[in-house]
């Protein structure tokens, strides 16, 4: 137990420097920094979350940070995902000012979460930083805790499986954050089980990866649909809108077809055998 107890700490007080080390680029914007700081936020919530560890307000103040940062990244990787696509596409397929209105878009929603995200600094960041200074876990067993992020993640695919299809595309969004999790609970108790463990996080990070690639798909959908009406109503073409919503349908397809296979290999209970 004492052991565990080492294992946890040196993993919150890594996560936790890695965070810190972002605070100048948060505060100038740098989209690095913004990544950065959410994949260390997700770490450290996946390890207080699974292993029981902080009280409650410390995770939700650091579920807030992430939103924070969701919000400034998530436009960045939409549009370098839409300028992509939109340069395979023939030059006389693309019709109408359908780049200007996606760029002052996606590029507007950027600033707006740059802008949340410089009030939560000012606002919380310190009393954060200042919780997360002093780990003090109290960890019964690191395999318990992967045994409980992995059940989930079980459960969130029992859940995909009877989902009605209006519902595929959140239920599948649920199986992402789900490995996501797993993966994390895994490289945690990679430090005491070793190579079992890691093979276990490969699993889960290849299906976190794919469905990742299929949320994607499924937002830029959504944004291409809302930005179709707007241009419907300023009496502009919306021919190449329902070509890019027609592309992102077949990315989201086909990373969704790319994950069912990874997600059977995450599930089966013979590789995490460690757990127990």
């Amino acid at each position: 137990m004492g052991n565990d107890d080492a294992i946890v700490r040196a993993y919150l007080v890594h996560h936790t420097e890695a965070l810190i080390a972002t605070e100048p680029g948060l505060r100038s914007g740098d989209v690095d920094a913004v990544h950065d700081a959410r994949t260390a936020t997700r770490r450290l919530r996946t390890a207080l979350s699974v292993h029981g560890v902080g009280a409650e307000p410390l995770r939700a103040a650091l579920r807030d940070l992430g939103h924070a940062l969701g919000a400034a990244r998530d436009p960045v990787v939409e549009l370098h995902a839409l300028r992509r696509t939109i340069a395979t596409e023939p030059p006389e397929l693309v019709r109408g000012p359908v780049v200007l209105r996606i760029e002052e878009d996606l590029t507007a929603a950027e600033q707006t979460g740059l802008d949340a995200l410089g009030s939560w600094l000012g606002s919380s960041w310190a009393d954060l930083t200042a919780s997360l200074a002093a780990p003090d876990p109290d960890v019964a067993d690191v395999r318990t805790g992967a045994l409980r992020a992995w059940r989930r993640l079980d459960r969130a695919v029992d859940a995909l499986d009877a989902a009605p299809d209006e519902e595929r595309d959140e239920a599948l969004h649920e199986v992402r954050k789900a490995a996501r999790r797993a993966r994390y609970a895994s490289e945690v108790a990679a430090e005491s089980v070793g190579r079992p463990a890691l093979k276990s996080a490969k699993r889960a990070r290849a299906v976190q990866e794919t469905l990742g690639d299929q949320h994607d798909a499924v937002v830029r959908r959504e944004t291409l649909r809302r930005l179709s009406l707007q241009a419907f109503a300023d009496g502009e073409d919306t021919f190449t809108y329902g070509l890019l919503h027609a592309a992102a349908q077949r990315a989201g397809d086909q990373a969704e077809h790319a994950a069912r296979p990874l997600v059977e290999r995450a599930i089966s209970p013979r590789h995490r055998r460690w757990t127990r």
